[in-house]
């Protein structure tokens, strides 16, 4: 046992001793101060020794009827229901074994026995009422310890520190609905409450019993009881720890999410790396009260996007999609959310200069984010002139018919796979950088910014999706190489890293094009992503679902990077948001000539050509192909 947890421990008995001995002290003062109440407004005599004696007698059976009710191991700012009602069960227990000592004073020298019924008030306002005022300095909640948890609900262990247990459990205990567990134990990840109860609930170890304890329960109810996690973010040791026990004993694992309801634990839950919480405030300076334009905004990423600029209260929010269902599903839900925000939802492809210049047109956009773009690696090297028309054309169209409108932002999402691109994909995001960051100086009254990252874990059609529906139909779950890495980045982050480029671009005051990253950690071997997701179902990897390696496909790296041996990195106002120095870009009329070239034979459907001269709009594009080149990987 470490010093640390012997520590933790030796707070705790010192806690649980403190709390034991106020809750019999203040039964001996109550049962003392009671009687002395009656004989002063009765006119009897002072008090004597037998009144002493009565006092420490009920302390001797407060202190047992406290210990046995577990009373002394309640945490008084963590006061609930349960706790209350512990509280009366030992009032009630101590009166009984003490009335034939009472029963005994009052043959002896006629002690009133009419002062149980001020005894009891008194001593049950100082057990109670101090706890009140524990809890209410430390959360400001005091209704909830009226609530009940449901006899129906599934029974669980509650992992996680003591502070974001309590917070969970009087939440849930709130819902309207009532809470969706019976928690039967804490398993307290800090360290500091051993023994003790929190919200009326037992601590019952460190993440280091919660096999042994989920054992314990199941042979104890014979059924096994869930595993819920109130560990916050950054605690991704809980989160491993929990994830291997529930693989090994086949357990639901469950996250208390913020609204007190029970969620599953995403993909994002798994990164070695909490998820990064961006500062929204610069962003909320920007789209409160804007009109926002995003392309793609039907997608995974240009959906989340719309979703947080919906929730910053722009004057409008434009949607433009070339998939209708998309249009359809994003319209639907952000009516539902976000009822009052004025929409406008515009079917059409980034291609179509004509409809796209309309869209903007209409719009009169403040803000301009470009997420529409085919992202499938695979797909696109069997398709690269789409890739280039949707890519390449269609981001040199969004950008300039924004900067010809007088939009005062632009932000262009990128990949890492721009970076010394060996596929289809990554190149045409190259392409379509180097264009961006060529023409922004040539419109000073647009600020224009980039956004690399990685691979957003849950997008259509990225790898945790894939493994998901592998694995629920029973495996194999399929990876191309046991030690490809990518870097990974929830929705979320990704999303709010576009808004912060775009706000911090928008307060330059330089006319060149920004290019941002975000600080996404060390990358994940995929093989290590399939294997916690695996288990994540409760199953065993190699055992209940195999891991099958098909190989690199067309196009492939073993590992990404988000940065150019020569790109110079800086650090931001914005804490884990990476600035990529400009490093100069050709002039933008050899640029555009070279695009036309390119966009002529894509459109022709010459892939050979449209390759061809996408080499040549850059050195470093398909240069470092690890499977060939990629122009031959054409079908």
């Amino acid at each position: 046992m470490s010093s640390v947890e012997v520590s933790a421990r030796r707070a705790a008995i010192e806690a649980k001793a403190m709390c034991f001995g106020y809750d019999v002290v203040t039964g001996v003062v109550a049962m003392y101060l009671a009687p002395q109440i009656v004989y002063t407004f009765s006119g009897r005599g002072s008090p004597n020794w037998l009144d002493f004696f009565v006092a420490v007698a009920f302390g001797v059976a407060a202190a047992f009827s406290m210990w046995l009710r577990g009373v002394h191991r309640q945490v008084w700012r963590h006061t609930s229901l349960r706790d209350v009602v512990r509280i009366f069960q030992a009032i009630a227990l101590t009166h009984l074994m003490s009335l034939p000592i009472l029963i005994l004073a009052k043959a002896l020298q006629d002690f009133p026995l009419s002062s149980i019924y001020l005894q009891v008030p008194i001593w049950l306002g100082m057990l109670i009422l101090v706890r009140l005022w524990a809890r209410g300095r430390a959360t400001g909640d005091l209704i909830a310890i009226l609530r009940r948890e449901p006899p129906y609900a599934p029974r669980a262990l509650v992992v996680g520190p003591a502070g974001h247990v309590a917070e969970a459990l009087h939440a849930a205990r709130r819902a309207p609905s009532g809470p969706p567990i019976r928690a039967i134990g804490i398993v307290e990840t800090s360290g500091q409450h051993f023994g003790r109860d929190i919200a009326g609930v037992q601590v019952m170890g460190g993440i280091d019993q919660l096999a042994t304890l989920l054992d314990h329960y199941t042979a104890r109810f014979g059924e096994l009881p869930w595993i819920a996690i109130a560990a916050p973010p950054e605690d991704r040791r809980t989160m491993e720890a929990a994830l291997a026990v529930a693989s090994a004993r086949k357990a639901t694992l469950l996250r208390i999410g913020s609204k007190a309801m029970l969620e599953p634990i995403r993909p994002a839950d798994l990164l070695a790396r909490p998820e990064r919480r961006l500062d929204m405030a610069p962003v909320a300076e920007l789209v409160s009260g804007a009109r926002v334009f995003i392309t793609g905004g039907g997608g995974t990423i240009g959906g989340e996007l719309a979703r947080q600029c919906a929730a910053l209260g722009p004057a409008e929010l434009t949607i433009y999609d070339a998939s209708e269902f998309n249009v359809f599903e994003i319209d639907q839900e952000l009516s539902r959310a976000y009822p009052n925000v004025v929409r406008r939802m515009v079917i059409g492809d980034v291609r179509d200069e004509m409809r796209l210049e309309q869209a903007m047109h209409e719009a009169a956009p403040d803000l301009v984010i470009h997420a529409a773009a085919l992202k499938h690696v695979p797909l696109m090297e069997l398709n690269p002139n789409e890739a280039i028309l949707t890519n390449v054309l269609g981001a040199r169209r969004c950008a300039t018919i924004a900067a010809s409108l007088g939009v005062k932002a632009f932000t262009f999402i990128s990949t890492d796979k721009a970076v010394n691109p060996t596929n289809v994909m990554g190149a045409t995001k190259r392409a379509a950088e180097l264009f961006i960051q060529a023409f922004a100086p040539t419109a000073p009254q647009t600020r224009f910014s980039l956004v690399r990252f990685g691979n957003v874990l849950g997008s259509k059609g990225s790898v945790a999706p894939l493994f998901e529906r592998q694995i629920a139909e029973g495996g194999p779950v399929t990876v191309t190489h046991p030690d490809m890495t990518r870097y990974f980045m929830s929705v979320e982050e990704a999303s709010a890293l576009v808004l912060q480029a775009a706000a911090m671009s928008a307060r330059s005051d330089s006319n060149e094009a920004a290019l941002y990253v975000l600080d996404m950690g060390e990358p994940v071997r995929i093989v290590e992503l399939a294997e916690k997701m695996i288990r994540l179902k409760g199953l065993t990897p190699g055992q209940d679902i195999l891991i099958r390696v098909t190989g690199p496909r067309p196009g492939e790296k073993l590992t990404e990077t988000v940065f150019y041996d020569r790109e110079q990195v800086r650090e931001t106002v914005v804490d884990g948001v990476l600035e990529v120095a400009n490093t100069g870009s050709p002039p933008i009329a050899e640029v555009q000539a070279r695009l036309d070239a390119v966009v002529s034979y894509a459109a022709r459907r010459d892939p050979q050509a449209s390759l061809s001269m996408m080499k040549a709009l850059a050195p470093e594009i398909f240069t470092e192909d690890a499977w060939g080149e990629p122009a031959m990987n054409v079908h």
